[in-house]
Order: C-alpha cells, then structure tokens, then sequence
C-alpha cells in the first residue's frame, strides 16, 4: 500500500465475506507459525472461512458490529469484529473478537483505525469498557498496550490439540483519544 491509497472503515458488507476470510487466514499462517502447529495453520481453508464471515457480517447489528478498512475499489486491509464480552469474570462490558491487518500493511494505523472505530461505534450502543484476548505469544500484543490496554488477565487457551497461554487487555473507557500512545511503533 502507497500513502496515496486512501482507505475507510466502514460496517461490513456480505460481499466482503471473502476478503475477511483471506487477512483471517494469512495473518494466522505469517502470526502464528512457528507458535502453532504447522500442520494446523497449513490446513486452513479460506472458503470455510468465508462460509463463516458471511454468517457473522449477516447477523451483525448494534452491539456485534464487523468493521472492515477498504480503498475506493473494495479492496479490504483490514477487519474487526466486536461483541459482548464472552469471559463473565471479567468487568468489561465489549470484547473484540478479532482484528487483524492484512499481511504487509501493518504499522500503517489500520488497526488504530479499527479499533477507534469499534470503540466509537459501541461507545454509541452504551458499552462503557472493552477487552480484547490475544495468545501471549503473539508479537502483535503489544499494540493494545500501545492502544492504553492494560494487562488485566491470563488464561490458558486450548486450541488444536495443545493448551497456549493468552493475555487479556482491558480499557475501562471506551475513549481511546487520551490513552493512544501516538508513537510510529504503536500503530499497526
């Protein structure tokens, strides 16, 4: 991507299903490898993923939002989805469920776009605090805390036949204007 390319966050639409699908998996296959079993991340499928994106865009509403990052030409490089926060011992209201950059156009604010986006949106339907889980041997992690997460949990995470551990970052506001730290390293 040039600084020429202008991109937007907007809700996302079932046509983009297949392009969510594409970032989906490739962003697991570069993230992942060398972290998850190789064979897992080989044996991914985009169609399967596709089936499953244009489920989750279908019902999206208010409070599940899926925001992609597209040029004029539909082209995707980015998406995040977002809902109720599904681990009840924690204290935040919203969790992102995902988000990811597409591969090569990372530290380029996509994903800041992203999530100041989603964080606006639920803002909006009432959410007032947001958490977000990501394998602890994720390098990505630490733009959250870049993004003013805090640390607040730990678990482990059973996946593909292994148990890996996960860090929860949590924002007890849902106004990320004070707490983004404005660094070049902190944008994804």
């Amino acid at each position: 991507m040039t600084d020429t390319v202008e991109l937007a966050v907007r809700l996302a639409r079932t046509d983009d299903a297949a392009g969510i699908a594409s970032i989906f998996v490739d962003s697991w296959r570069e993230t992942y490898a060398g972290i998850l079993p190789t064979r897992a991340l080989s044996t991914m499928s985009k169609e399967q993923q596709q089936r499953y994106w244009t489920g989750t865009v279908q019902h999206a509403n208010l409070r599940n939002p899926v925001f992609v990052a597209a040029d004029a030409a539909g082209q995707l490089f980015g998406f995040c989805s977002a809902g109720p926060n599904r681990d009840r011992v924690l204290p935040h209201e919203a969790e992102i469920y995902t988000l990811y950059v597409a591969p090569g156009h990372t530290s380029q604010g996509i994903g800041t776009a992203l999530m100041q986006t989603t964080f606006q949106f639920l803002a909006r339907a009432q959410c007032r605090s947001m958490v977000i889980w990501a394998l602890a041997e994720n390098p990505s992690r630490f733009f959250y805390e870049a993004m003013g997460g805090q640390r607040v949990a730990e678990r482990m995470h059973p996946l593909w036949g292994g148990t890996y551990p996960e860090v929860a970052y949590g924002w007890d506001t849902l106004d990320l204007t004070s707490r983004v730290n404005s660094s070049a390293s902190a944008r994804q």
